[in-house]
């Protein structure tokens, strides 16, 4: 009886081998690359706005306005005073990526875990801060209102909460409390004001000046 050469069948396992193997690695090859495009194709938005509106002369509000778009950035500054004297700073459209480093401020800062706050402390002027992010498919956004951002970062008080069902009378100068002053008012406040090349930072100097003087 005539066999089979035990090389040929050694060589026919191998090829099957061979073969098998570069099917499972194509199509992991292929999962990763389809996987690839699909993040190439995510949207990348990013938005921050910080409105600041006084209630006295000569200054009526301020707004600081960024913006990155698929890694095109713009920003702004706009003031504007009591007397309808209105000026506008914008940076040209620029791939560049300091709204980018901005906005990773921003979130380091915990811009995330702000809440509105009563006005406390100086009440004018009050601050408005808007954020939105949109990438990997996912989207977040935050409005948060406050005013006095030195008094919330450093002498905020403590607050108290009782629940008289739960709570002995006996028990109400062992209360547990919670401190309400949170430095992030502040530094994120200092992250829109400081925001921007030099001469972007002049221009607004500038422009505050000029509106100060009533001119």
């Amino acid at each position: 009886m005539r066999r089979f050469p035990v090389g040929w069948a050694i060589l026919v396992l191998a090829i099957i081998a061979v073969v098998l193997a570069f099917r499972v690695h194509w199509a992991d090859e292929l999962h990763r690359m389809s996987e690839v495009r699909q993040t190439t194709k995510a949207p990348s938005r990013i938005y921050a706005r910080m409105l600041i509106r006084y209630d006295k002369p000569p200054i009526y509000e301020e707004e600081y306005r960024m913006q990155d778009i698929e890694g095109v950035s713009t920003f702004k500054y706009r003031i504007r005073g009591f007397n309808g004297r209105e000026i506008t700073i914008t940076a040209p459209a620029s791939e560049i990526y300091d709204v980018a480093f901005f906005f990773g401020s921003l979130d380091e800062d915990g811009v995330w875990q702000l809440v509105d706050q009563p006005p406390r402390g100086k009440t004018s002027p009050e601050y408005t801060v808007y954020v939105q992010q949109s990438v990997d498919f996912k989207e977040g956004k935050r409005t948060i209102t406050f005013t006095d951002p030195v008094y919330w970062a450093t002498t905020a008080g403590r607050q108290y909460e009782i629940d008289l069902s739960k709570t002995n009378p006996n028990d109400l100068l062992k209360l547990q409390s919670t401190q309400l002053a949170n430095p992030h008012y502040l530094a994120v406040v200092k992250d829109f004001r400081e925001f921007g090349p030099p001469i972007f930072r002049q221009k607004i100097a500038a422009a505050q000046a000029t509106i100060r003087a009533g001119k």
